[in-house]
C-alpha cells in the first residue's frame, strides 16, 4: 500500500513504463532495414539513435524543474502521448531528415516520462520500501528491452522497419491507459522563472552541436569545431548555473551531497557501454556474421532478460544490504562483459555474443536498482522530480557519450559507406570502441570504490 493513491498505482507505472524500452531497443534491430530502404549510410544510422538521446539529456533538467513546478502526473502523461505519436510518425516517413527530426521529438517526450515517473513513485512509497518498488520498475523496463528486440526482428522479417515504429507507438499509448485512470492531473499552473530559458537553450545547443560534430569529424575541421562548440557550451552551461537563482543544476549541491554526487557519477561512466554495445552488436552480427534481425533481436534479449528477472531482487536487496556495494559490484560484472565484447572477431560464435550480453545484463541488473535507491534517497521529498531527473539525466548522458564515441569513430573509420560493404573495417572500428568503452567502465568502478559512503 502506497503512502498516496492506489495501490496498484507502481504495478500501474512499471507496466507504462514497460512500452517505450520495448520501442526503443527494438530501433536496433530495425537500423539495417531502414538504412537499406532510406539509402542511409553508417553516420546517419548513429544519428538514428544519438539524436533521440541527445534530446533526452537535454531536456531531463528542464523537465524535472517542469515536474516540482507543477503537476508531475500531468507532465507523465504528456511526455508519454508524445513520445507515442512521434513514434508511429517515424513509421510513415520517406527520408531520413524525417526520421531523424522526429527522433528528436521522441527524446522530448521521453525526457517527460523520465524525469516524473520516478519523481511519481518516491512520492507515493516510502524510503524503506523504495528499493523494491525501483526494483519492480526497472524490472518492467529490462522486460520491455528484452521483448523489444525480439519482436522487432519478427516485425521486420514480416513488414518491414516501419512496422516496429508503429506497433511500438500504439503499445506505448496502449500501457498508458491503466496508469492514466489512477494518476489523477491537476494542471496546476507554472510560475514564472520555474524553468530557466536560456539554460534550456543552451544545453539543447550544446548537445546538437556535439552530436553533429562528432558525427562529422571524417569531414575534417568543421567536425573538430562542432565538438570543440559543444564541450564550450556546456562549460559555459554549467558557469552559467552557478550565477543565476534558480539553476536547472544546482552545482553547489552536488559537490556538497557526497552520496548523490558520486552516485550520478558512476551512472554516467557506467551507462556509456550500455547503449553503444546494443547498436555496436546489432550491427555485428547481421553485417559481419551475417544473421537474419530475428535472429539478431533474440540473442540482443538475453542480456535484458536476465536485468529484467535480476533486477526485482536486486532492489529489494538493497533495502537490506549496502546499497553502494552492490551497485560497486554490479560495475565489476559489466567491466568483465566489456572486456570480453572486445575480442570478438569475423569467426566468433553466437554463443559468445549471448555470453557477453548476459555477462551484461547481470551487472547491469545488481548495479540500477541500488544505485536508484542510493539517489532517491538522498534527497529530500520536495526535491524528488529534480533528483528522478538527475539519475535518468546521468543515465542518458552516459548513453548518449558512449554513442558519441561510437559515432566518431564510426565517422573516422568508415563515414558515409553502407555498415555491410567492408566488414573488416566495422570490426576493426568495434573492438577501438570497445576499448575504449572498457576504460570508461574501469574508470566508473575506481570511482564507485573510492566514493563508498
Amino acid at each position: 500500500m502506497t503512502r498516496h493513491g492506489h495501490p496498484l498505482l507502481v504495478p500501474a507505472l512499471a507496466a507504462a513504463q514497460f512500452a517505450p524500452p520495448f520501442m526503443i531497443s527494438g530501433v536496433a534491430v530495425a537500423l539495417p532495414a531502414l538504412g537499406a530502404d532510406l539509402s542511409a549510410g553508417a553516420v546517419s544510422l548513429s544519428l538514428v539513435e544519438t539524436l533521440f538521446l541527445a534530446a533526452s539529456v537535454a531536456l531531463l533538467l528542464p523537465a524535472g524543474r517542469l515536474g516540482d513546478a507543477t503537476d508531475k502526473a500531468a507532465l507523465y502523461k504528456t511526455g508519454m502521448a508524445v513520445f507515442a505519436a512521434a513514434s508511429i510518425l517515424v513509421g510513415f516517413m520517406g527520408s531520413i531528415g524525417g526520421v531523424l527530426l522526429l527522433r528528436f521529438v521522441q527524446g522530448v517526450g521521453s525526457a517527460a516520462v523520465q524525469a516524473s515517473g520516478t519523481a511519481i513513485i518516491a512520492d507515493a512509497v516510502p524510503p524503506e520500501r523504495r528499493g523494491r518498488a525501483f526494483g519492480i520498475t526497472i524490472g518492467s523496463i529490462y522486460a520491455g528491452l528484452t521483448f523489444g528486440p525480439i519482436c522487432a526482428g519478427f516485425l521486420v522479417e514480416l513488414w518491414g522497419w516501419r512496422s516496429v515504429f508503429v506497433v511500438g507507438g500504439v503499445l506505448v499509448l496502449v500501457l498508458l491507459v491503466p496508469a492514466h485512470l489512477l494518476l489523477k492531473a491537476k494542471r496546476l499552473p507554472v510560475a514564472k522563472g520555474a524553468v530557466h530559458g536560456p539554460s534550456t537553450l543552451l544545453v539543447i545547443a550544446a548537445m546538437l552541436a556535439l552530436v553533429g560534430g562528432a558525427a562529422s569529424l571524417r569531414e575534417g575541421m568543421a567536425g573538430y569545431a562542432g565538438v570543440g562548440l559543444g564541450l564550450a557550451l556546456l562549460a559555459g552551461f554549467v558557469f552559467f548555473q552557478s550565477r543565476i537563482e534558480r539553476p536547472l543544476l544546482n552545482v553547489r549541491i552536488l559537490l556538497e551531497n557526497r552520496v548523490l554526487g558520486g552516485a550520478l557519477l558512476v551512472q554516467w561512466l557506467l551507462y556509456c557501454n550500455a547503449f553503444g554495445t546494443v547498436f555496436l552488436l546489432s550491427l555485428y552480427m547481421q553485417n559481419v556474421l551475417g544473421h537474419e534481425p530475428g535472429t539478431a533481436g533474440e540473442v540482443l534479449a538475453v542480456g535484458t532478460l536476465l536485468m529484467a528477472v535480476i533486477a526485482p531482487a536486486a532492489g529489494a536487496l538493497s533495502d537490506r544490504l549496502s546499497p553502494a556495494a552492490l551497485a560497486s559490484a554490479g560495475v565489476a560484472v559489466a567491466l568483465a562483459a566489456v572486456v570480453m565484447a572486445s575480442f570478438l572477431g569475423a569467426g566468433s560464435s553466437l554463443v559468445a555474443v549471448g555470453a557477453v550480453l548476459a555477462v551484461q545484463g547481470v551487472g547491469f541488473a545488481f548495479f540500477s536498482s541500488p544505485n536508484m535507491t542510493m539517489i532517491m534517497n538522498a534527497v529530500p521529498r520536495e526535491r524528488s522530480s529534480i533528483a528522478a531527473a538527475l539519475t535518468a539525466g546521468a543515465r542518458q548522458l552516459g548513453m548518449v557519450s558512449g554513442m558519441l564515441i561510437v559515432g566518431a569513430l564510426v565517422s573516422l573509420e568508415i563515414g558515409h559507406a553502407p555498415v555491410g560493404a567492408d566488414p573488416a573495417r566495422y570490426l576493426a572500428t568495434m573492438r577501438h570502441a570497445f576499448w575504449i568503452l572498457s576504460a570508461v567502465t574501469a574508470l566508473a568502478l575506481l570511482v564507485g570504490v573510492s566514493r563508498r559512503p
